[in-house]
């Protein structure tokens, strides 16, 4: 059972979808306002130990926390009553039930992470939404890894990197955006991402939604934007409505 609302600040209206960006150590300062990562995501806080490097572990735990802070703010709980909220995740690959996209039952829900920085967004509940956040080229140039072309680029986006003044940038920017799309069709990576295209100029100012035509969603393009993630990282967000977008600040969530 999910725990009862308590009346905090007024949610935003549901036309809305509201993300934000943090970094692993802004996430954990936050939470330890709150008791700690245990005591706000419970049995959760565990998954962290499946991890042999710290740095991973720390982001999965900041990202699945910055999940559920939004989630209470969005809500209107609360922020410890969120461990109650029952998040369940599927894999498209392989079907099991403890990774893979996130999903709750009065949202729509999406997270990523890198090292250094976690994403998270909600949305109405009608909606398909995914998010994606990657280290930039002058983090890790291990992102373009051997044979990138050929695995994430389309033909016409190969001309678009071809032509680029930053030709690095452009490729991550693009694999974020499909890795965004993917995640809203719920498909994931078990869709190659250079069997469908995206423009590049749909990833450039002004900033806004452009629709995509992405493999597994039969019932209308879905909606691409891609969105400020700071210097050394690029992120984006995908929707199958072109929502209001809300940009939050970590600072602005539920505390004590």
């Amino acid at each position: 059972m999910e725990p009862a609302d308590h009346p905090r600040s007024s949610p935003q209206p549901l036309a809305y979808l509201s993300y934000l960006t943090a970094t692993v150590d802004d996430v954990r300062d936050k939470v330890a306002e709150l008791g700690g990562y245990t005591r706000l995501l419970g049995p959760e806080a565990s998954k962290a130990g499946t991890f042999k490097d710290p740095a991973d572990a720390a982001a999965l735990l900041a990202s699945r926390a910055l999940l559920r802070l939004l989630l209470a703010r969005e809500l209107n709980v609360e922020p410890l009553a969120t461990r109650g909220l029952e998040i369940t995740r599927h894999c498209p690959g392989c079907g099991v039930a403890d990774h893979g996209q996130p999903r709750h039952r009065r949202r729509a829900v999406s997270l990523s992470r890198t090292r250094e920085l976690v994403m998270a967004a909600v949305a109405p509940a009608g909606v398909l939404l995914g998010v994606d956040v990657e280290r930039g080229p002058a983090l890790s140039a291990k992102g373009i890894f051997p044979g990138f072309d050929d695995a994430v680029l389309a033909p016409g986006e190969r001309a678009a990197v071809a032509a680029a003044a930053r030709p690095d940038a452009l490729r991550l920017a693009l694999f974020s955006a499909k890795e965004a799309l993917l995640k809203a069709a719920g498909v994931g990576l078990t869709i190659e991402p250079a069997s469908f295209l995206v423009s590049a100029d749909s990833l450039g100012p002004p900033a806004g939604w452009t629709p995509v035509h992405t493999p597994g969603v039969d019932s209308g393009p879905v909606y691409l934007q891609p969105v400020d993630a700071g210097a050394g990282h690029v992120a984006s967000l995908a929707c199958t409505a072109p929502l209001m977008v809300e940009r939050l600040d970590i600072g602005k969530l539920p505390g004590q």
